[in-house]
């Protein structure tokens, strides 16, 4: 396999990164596994674990997410039971924060991405992201992936500043009309049963929809070292997601997140 070391060798400000996250991960893993809350490494993460054991070696951020109930309840235990050093962050536990996605911040830190909004001082730790995974109504899965992708896509436009250009100056202009109308279908929908047997995650650029058991039971999967839990299935998910996900992207396509990082 190719080296990738010019990315996150050891002494790196990537690696640095990367173990910080993996201390956020590690007392996460603790929390659920205490209180019997359901969670899984995803998207990134989890294809990390499945091609190099560990972090994509270019990667900078962990995702994990958990079915709705396993998520109410963590945002209700975690304040609680978080280290002095992080600390969850929402809209209610840090009322400048605007983004979709709710985080567990490492306070120690100060991570920098192109959409951050210096006009707001919310903690702008590394973070690792937690997705809520909801049930998804009885609908066609192509027709909801593309539905769930437009309003990812317009919810995550009004959620970060944007640059002054004229493409965002029309989207600002007819991304509430679109937003309004695909909410209202989205809520039409959700009138109808829900598939007990398929879900989605909420606010995911995606818009993948998972049968059950491509994810129930959880199981232990190794990455850097460590045990954490995963899909029952890693291959048909992140198929689902990334079709052929052992493929090794080329370099240009080889993204990180950072602008700037500082680490206590």
């Amino acid at each position: 396999m190719e080296n990738f070391s010019q990315y996150n060798g050891e002494g790196t400000t990537l690696r640095k990164m990367q173990l910080r996250l993996l201390d956020i991960l590690t007392e996460i893993d603790k929390i659920c596994r205490k209180h019997d809350i359901q969670y899984w490494i995803d998207f990134g993460t989890l294809l990390g674990a499945v091609r190099h054991r560990g972090f994509i070696p270019w990667d900078d951020d962990i995702d994990v997410a958990m079915p709705s109930e396993d998520y109410r309840r963590f945002l209700e235990i975690a304040p609680k039971e978080l280290p002095d050093n992080l600390f969850l962050q929402t809209q209610s536990t840090d009322t400048s924060y605007h983004f979709l996605l709710n985080k567990v911040r490492d306070k120690n830190s100060f991570f920098i991405t192109q959409h951050e909004d210096f006009t707001k001082d919310y903690n702008k730790g590394l973070y690792i992201d937690i997705f809520e995974v909801v049930p998804y109504p009885q609908v066609n899965p192509r027709f909801q992936k593309k539905l769930l992708r437009w309003l990812y896509k317009t919810n995550f436009f009004f959620s970060v500043k944007q640059s002054v250009t004229l493409k965002n100056h029309l989207a600002a202009i007819s991304f509430p009309i679109i937003k309004g109308s695909l909410n209202l279908v989205w809520a039409i929908l959700n009138l109808k049963p829900k598939n007990k047997f398929g879900y989605e995650k909420r606010f995911s650029p995606y818009g993948n929809s998972y049968t059950a058991d491509m994810i129930f039971p959880l199981k232990d999967i190794v990455f850097e070292g460590k045990t954490f839990l995963a899909p029952a299935n890693p291959d048909r998910y992140l198929t689902s997601i990334y079709k052929d996900y052992m493929r090794i992207p080329p370099e240009e396509k080889r993204v990180t997140h950072i602008i700037h990082v500082e680490m206590r």
